[in-house]
């Protein structure tokens, strides 16, 4: 008996593997946007541990329920959703914002009257639900706002050093091997905060070291600025710019604008009206847009992005076709 068959008999099937064997496995990617998707070669693959991070009003939370309703979806699992509410800030604005998004499959952990749930527990139940139910997304929001039962139950006066940082690093350990085998994934959602050394970076993520070594993708949001419309600049939403620091599928360090829609969230619409421009399937003159990508015959030509979006609204095969055109330039599809 070969060591081979020796392992699978004391261990159990597929312990030991080939390389060809996860070189040839195939994984789900769900995608984020049209924009977010250019600088992450498609999407977040399933069995991803994934960083949002960036400064407070970005959009971290947003983006991660947008993506949510994509994994909802049925082309990509009908995926149930779980949504770990620790700073306790999640609103109704927030869950009827995001069109498409399936309340029934989406489940919130939170502290209720009389108990008030710490990290440990926090931590804890999520370690379960990744355990126990494969092919799910899990949103924790945040890292950051931790709080141990140390920390809880001790005085204002007392600080417990690196608390949740270590109990995070614990997290990592147990959730290692289980994300990847259940093909889950694990968003974390971590603030930043000034850094009064002088030293290094501007900015440091309050999470711990741990969640670095243990991520496949961490998006952050470089800037963020009020998406402004018309000459009377009604704010109707927010542009933010988003870097790919780790990736799972395309080289890091990409660099996109995403667009968020008040009342709506990720607008994909404008996304692809600037990818298109970008890539030359839409012709850009002064105020004036021509889709040329629908060929001389259609002559569609359109005065401002709001009226652009509004006929890819509307116009369902155009919109696919300019999606698609833009999959086929980015090599997404084959």
């Amino acid at each position: 008996m070969g060591i081979k068959e020796t392992i699978t008999k004391e261990f159990g099937d597929n312990v030991i593997i080939g390389g060809n064997h996860l070189v040839e496995k195939k994984l789900t990617v769900i995608p984020v946007s049209p924009a977010v998707d250019m600088i992450l070669g498609g999407g977040i693959p399933e069995g991803s541990f994934v960083t949002f991070t960036g400064q407070p009003k970005c959009g971290k939370t947003l983006t991660s329920l947008d993506f949510a309703s994509n994994a909802q979806k049925k082309e990509y699992g009908s995926r149930p959703v779980y949504y770990l509410n620790i700073e306790g800030r999640l609103k109704r604005r927030d869950l009827l914002g995001i069109k498409g998004l399936d309340l029934e499959n989406f489940n919130i952990i939170e502290s209720t009257q009389g108990n008030i749930l710490t990290g440990e527990k926090y931590l804890e139940i999520a370690t379960q639900i990744i355990s126990t139910v494969p092919n799910c997304i899990m949103i924790i929001d945040s890292y950051s706002a931790i709080c141990t039962e140390a920390e809880m139950t001790s005085g204002m006066d007392k600080m417990q050093r690196a608390d949740g940082a270590k109990l995070l690093s614990k997290f990592c350990r147990k959730a290692a091997n289980i994300i990847p085998v259940n093909k889950n994934i694990v968003i974390g959602i971590t603030h930043l905060m000034g850094n009064p050394t002088g030293y290094g970076a501007e900015f440091k993520e309050k999470s711990g070291q741990s969640i670095g070594y243990q991520c496949d993708v961490k998006l952050r949001a470089k800037t963020s600025k009020p998406w402004l419309l018309g000459t009377e600049n009604i704010e109707i939403g927010k542009e933010v710019e988003w870097k790919a620091e780790w990736t799972a599928i395309a080289p890091p360090g990409g660099i996109c604008t995403s667009y968020i829609r008040y009342g709506q969230g990720i607008d994909r619409y404008m996304e692809i009206i600037v990818l298109g421009c970008d890539l030359g399937l839409i012709d850009k003159a002064g105020a004036w847009y021509t889709l040329s990508y629908l060929g001389d015959e259609t002559k569609a030509k359109f005065k401002g992005t709001e009226k652009i979006r509004n006929f890819l609204l509307e116009n369902e095969e155009a919109y696919n076709k300019l999606f698609n055109e833009i999959q086929k330039m980015m090599g997404f599809t084959k």
